[in-house]
């Protein structure tokens, strides 16, 4: 089951929420925080049904939430330096069993994706975190935010859209190809963000060439179905004669604790290039400071 585009925000603007706040890890007073940020999303819109207001329930999970180290407690929503403080941080075991909830409540609902009214009833659901008590506290426990949002559905809302297509359809190699030969690469490069990327091999064919790598994650795979941010970008190739390769395939399994993914470039490395240049860019947010990328050479 796809997760919409606000519910997506609303998880990275969580480690936003928690780093405003000074705290060491992301609970579930952080995602509901991140999405009171959206005044568009169904999550606001289904706490308006039931009366709540968006400022009063701020207050609330605030209070519920306490300060932490190196707090830094405002009137508005997470800054950018918040977000860069918050980035790294864990997620607790029940914001990741919310997540499991959030796709339940969209099946029981009968939805094709996961939005962030499912979050909320995720969070209202998990029944012990500070947005939980917070939620009941001002009238708006589970059944009440079932029926309201079941009330906006029959009001004709809208669903929250989709992401942006995940684009063309994977490359089909040409008939009669050959393979050239195998460079196994086998390197390991630390991310900023606590996880390891770790280069495994080049296979160059007659007509194109595939990089291999992993990513081997330092936390564990989230439960239920939404995924985990993204810690690369794009990943560029090049040589000294300044060859156009262009990335013609993505192969990324969406789940595990190890993830190998495979590009495929055209065309294959022209007769008499010596080195590759391998730059995987870090991944683009609209908040934050530009982070250098990760660079490797494979000599040919």
């Amino acid at each position: 089951m796809r997760v919409t585009e606000c519910a997506q925000q609303a998880v990275l603007h969580a480690r936003g929420e928690a780093g405003r706040l000074g705290h060491d890890r992301i609970g579930t007073e952080h995602l509901l925080l991140a999405l009171l940020r959206d005044q568009e999303c169904l999550a606001t819109a289904i706490l308006g049904e039931r009366g709540v207001e968006v400022e009063a329930l701020r207050r609330r999970v605030e209070q519920g939430a306490g300060p932490g180290k190196g707090d830094r407690p405002g009137d508005g929503p997470a800054t950018e330096d918040a977000l860069e403080a918050g980035e790294h941080l864990p997620m607790t075991k029940p914001v990741t069993l919310v997540f499991g909830l959030a796709a339940r409540e969209a099946r029981e609902l009968e939805q094709d994706r996961v939005g962030t009214e499912h979050l909320l009833l995720g969070l209202a659901r998990e029944g012990d975190g500070v947005a939980a008590r917070a939620l009941e506290d001002l009238g708006a426990g589970l059944l009440q935010l079932r029926e309201a949002v079941i009330s906006v559905y029959s009001a004709g809302a809208d669903p929250e859209p989709l992401p942006a297509d995940l684009g063309p359809p994977p490359w089909e190699p040409p008939a009669g190809a050959r393979l050239e030969r195998v460079l196994p690469l086998v390197s390991e490069h630390p991310l900023p963000s606590g996880d390891l990327l770790v280069l495994l091999s080049l296979e160059i064919w007659s007509d194109w060439f595939d990089l291999r790598y992993a990513i081997v994650y330092a936390t564990a795979e989230p439960e239920g179905d939404l995924p985990r941010p993204a810690i690369l970008g794009r990943c560029e190739v090049s040589d000294r004669a300044g060859t156009d390769y262009v990335n013609l395939s993505t192969i990324s399994p969406a789940a595990g604790m190890v993830r190998v993914r495979q590009h495929t470039f055209v065309p294959a490395p022209p007769p008499g290039t010596e080195v590759l240049e391998l730059r995987f860019n870090p991944p683009s947010t609209p908040l934050g400071p530009a982070r250098p990328p990760v660079v490797s050479t494979v000599v040919l």
